[in-house]
């Protein structure tokens, strides 16, 4: 199968890989690489990370499909030469292709050559510099330059590019070609990833926002990890402004929506969350919204969605609710005719609890083969145990990270449904600790981990205690000694009175 390179942006290096493989199951394709190469490639150390991938694929018609879906691919090309410098280049050119090939591979064809850099950035003279230093090579014997193919020669145009990588812990180094590049890299450009959705779901550019919205970028990444495609029907069971099954609408799914919160869909009459579906012409994906608590949800216990994308709330800008009845409040039947509008009383809904009661859900209502993807809060002290776990689920991965602070961040999970739901075996409330995953886990009291400085730690907050009843000991202290000397006092007063008297 050919080889081909991939460029990956820069950002969320833990997501590359597996979005890759989805987006390849997706059109079914099959990819390969070498496993080795992942330790570089998700990497977070500067000295040996990179974003360059070789993969092997069946055909380009097999890149140009993952690069119409992938958001994380920068570029994929068809690599001819490659070299630590760049007069390399043509020496491997000259021991790789034949002459007459070379002469002969552009005729009646138009090309253009471009400069790409990762760790560097070079100036318009310095380009040029880099693309005459391959003029001696047959390969340019034949076809025209041109900068801008009309429709008419797009097909047989090339894009040739030159990259070099120099590593991100260069950058600002490089400077008149005083360091050389880890490798430079001579082919083709193939396609472009599909950078362009980004813009174009722009958070900026949308009329009905939240607090809670979700970046485009990873709105798209999760759609393309829960393998999102055309016919597909999507749930989101906290959808607030809508943001996953915005872009999933984009990929042809047919998507629906549920939350507790009638305000998060609905701010206003004329601007709501389906203003964004109307506004990029998707009013025909969109199937609606339901008002409902996902601790008791309103869906039968049939394989129906085809995957579940989501962002439960974990109670840092907004915190769960469900319904019930708070403990200073007596439970009061709603009589009949009030029933249809009421809205009942709610109560805070432990994160735990979400994360059981989604992948609950997702065990009864995804098809076999379906997907649950989901964000969990995480923190440094991170364990696998900390992940909720169900009978009827596989997990796929947990290493998609996207790092917040220094003291907490979230992880993508992808989860796939391999068994059918059988009340009998694998209800939760049937099931044991180790069978539902969440022993001890970091994001059962997330608040005081990200508002540590506000809330205080726990030895500060064992100190302001203590301090506190001292104080409070003190004053009765105080109060029982004046007392004391008043009750004395009058004691004295009343004995100098007898004795006066």
């Amino acid at each position: 199968m050919p080889k081909y390179l991939i460029n990956f942006v820069q950002q969320y290096p833990s997501f590359r890989i597996h979005e890759l493989e989805s987006v390849a199951r997706i059109f079914n394709i099959d990819v390969q690489y070498n496993k080795d190469d992942l330790e570089f490639i998700e990497s977070l150390d500067p000295e040996i990370e990179t974003p360059f991938l070789y993969i092997t694929v069946n055909s380009e018609d097999d890149i140009k499909k993952i690069c119409s879906r992938s958001v994380l691919i920068k570029s994929i090309y068809s690599v001819w030469a490659e070299s630590t410098l760049l007069e390399g280049i043509l020496d491997e050119l000259h021991n790789k292709f034949d002459k007459k090939f070379l002469s002969n591979y552009m005729v009646d064809k138009t090309f253009k050559i471009d400069v790409e850099s990762y760790g560097s950035k070079y100036n318009q003279k310095e380009k040029l510099e880099m693309m005459f230093k391959l003029k001696d090579t047959p390969l340019w014997d034949n076809g025209k330059c041109v900068m801008h193919p009309t429709e008419e020669q797009i097909d047989k145009h090339i894009l040739w590019c030159i990259l070099t990588d120099f590593g991100v812990e260069r950058q600002g180094l490089v400077k008149d070609f005083a360091m050389l590049p880890r490798k430079v890299y001579f082919g083709q450009k193939i396609a472009k990833g599909n950078r362009d959705d980004i813009i174009k779901y722009n958070l900026s550019d949308r009329k009905y926002l939240g607090t809670t919205s979700m970046d485009p970028e990873l709105s798209l990444i999760s759609a393309n990890m829960g393998l999102v495609k055309k016919g597909h029907f999507v749930l989101d069971p906290f959808v607030g402004t809508g943001s996953f099954i915005l872009v999933a609408s984009h990929f042809g799914a047919q998507t629906v929506g549920c939350d507790i919160d009638i305000k998060a869909m609905r701010k206003e009459e004329d601007c709501n969350l389906e203003t964004n579906f109307r506004d990029h012409g998707l009013t025909s994906q969109f199937l609606g919204t339901i008002l409902c608590d996902n601790s008791c949800p309103p869906w039968r216990w049939n394989s129906m969605f085809d995957s579940i994308v989501t962002d439960p709330p974990y109670g840092i800008r907004a915190g769960a609710k469900r319904v019930g009845y708070k403990e200073n409040r007596k439970y009061v039947p709603v009589p009949e005719g009030l029933r249809r509008d009421h809205i009942p009383q709610c109560i805070d809904y432990s994160v735990p609890d979400v994360m059981a009661d989604l992948l609950e859900l997702a065990a009864k209502t995804l098809v076999v083969g379906g997907r649950l993807v989901y964000w969990l809060p995480t923190t440094p002290d991170y364990k696998e145990t900390d992940l909720p776990r169900h009978p009827c689920l596989r997990l796929i991965t947990a290493s998609c990270l996207q790092i917040l602070t220094n003291r907490w961040g979230r992880r993508l999970v992808t989860m796939e449904k391999i068994l059918e739901y059988n009340h009998s075996i694998h209800n939760k409330s049937l099931l044991v600790q180790e069978d539902l995953g969440q022993v001890d886990p970091q994001h059962k009291d997330l608040r005081a981990v990200v508002f540590w400085r506000k809330m205080g730690s726990n030895e500060k907050s064992k100190k302001k205690e203590q301090k506190k009843q001292s104080v409070e000991k003190h004053l009765k202290e105080k109060t029982k000694n004046n007392n004391a000397d008043v009750k004395n006092s009058n004691n004295n007063n009343e004995n100098n009175t007898e004795n006066q008297e």
